[in-house]
């Protein structure tokens, strides 16, 4: 039996609002086999809709680590501390850069970040119709945010920044030596835009808990992702996968590379890995 981490953006979640179905297949396969389906993703409890919600997942990790559910059950919750969170709110409100903050209960950021999600989903669906236009992920994000005054009042777990004209390279260099920084791995936030969350919460720290959960071993896991903060996954787990939509940098770390989301991808995978 195997335990498989899997991302959700760019891996198992096309941007512009489905799963393929070869890959809802192939999960469903394998759980018949006996092996353990986990989503391991970057995206909150609340983000987790549509497509996502087909899968009958063995365990969730949403907030990049922050929150884990087991068959609904919400089993572990982490946020920045007072010292993290200030680190960063003060820096993103230093240099004007537009941000979210997210928690499992929600996602909230003041008036002017809305202002400016709501123009980047102007000129990123103006192509799509009514009904492409709502499944995309940029229009569900958007009606998603709640407005707030005091950000303060929330438990943050992670915090997405927009581009803006402070360079994500900036961002890095000011953030990393306390907090995690890594390039946003929902790309319609724009080129220099990223996530930021503590050290002491990733992807890896989630999976931690879900192989100790079912009592299983390092060495019956696997990680499919595409993006940079599931590098970490990579590390963790006995064999990595990286989509062949990732980036030169991911693949270069996985041990394998499969086909791209559009081209069977997770489907593809499961079978070289004798999963289904």
């Amino acid at each position: 039996m195997k335990i498989v981490f899997l991302d959700a953006d760019g891996t198992l979640f096309h941007h512009s609002g489905y799963i393929p179905s070869s890959a809802l297949d192939a999960c469903n396969h394998a759980q018949k086999n006996g092996h353990k389906i986990c989503l391991c993703t970057g995206r909150q409890k609340v983000e987790i809709f549509g497509d996502l919600t087909k899968i009958d997942y063995d365990g969730i990790i949403a907030g990049s680590g922050a929150s884990i559910f087991v068959h609904g059950k919400q089993i572990v919750e982490k946020t920045f501390d007072e010292f993290e969170f200030n680190t960063v709110y003060n820096f993103l409100n230093d240099h004007q850069i537009p941000a979210l903050y997210e928690s499992s209960v929600g996602i909230f950021a003041t008036q002017k970040t809305k202002d400016r999600l709501k123009e980047l989903l102007e000129i990123q669906c103006r192509h799509l119709d009514d009904e492409q236009r709502k499944m995309h992920g940029l229009y569900t994000l958007y009606h998603q945010v709640h407005v707030v005054n005091d950000l303060h009042e929330h438990p943050i777990n992670k915090i997405s920044f927009l581009e803006s004209k402070t360079p994500y390279q900036k961002v890095y260099e000011d953030l990393s030596p306390v907090l995690d920084v890594i390039p946003a791995t929902f790309a319609p936030l724009g080129k220099e835009s990223g996530e930021i969350s503590s050290k002491r919460i990733t992807k890896a720290t989630g999976m931690e808990v879900l192989i100790d959960y079912y009592k299983m071993d390092d060495k019956d896991t696997i990680a499919i992702g595409d993006g940079h903060n599931d590098l970490c996954m990579f590390e963790k787990a006995a064999i990595s996968v990286a989509m062949g939509n990732a980036s030169i940098q991911v693949k270069e770390k996985a041990d394998l590379t499969t086909t791209s989301i559009t081209d069977n991808g997770i489907y593809n995978a499961f079978k070289d890995l004798a999963l289904i």
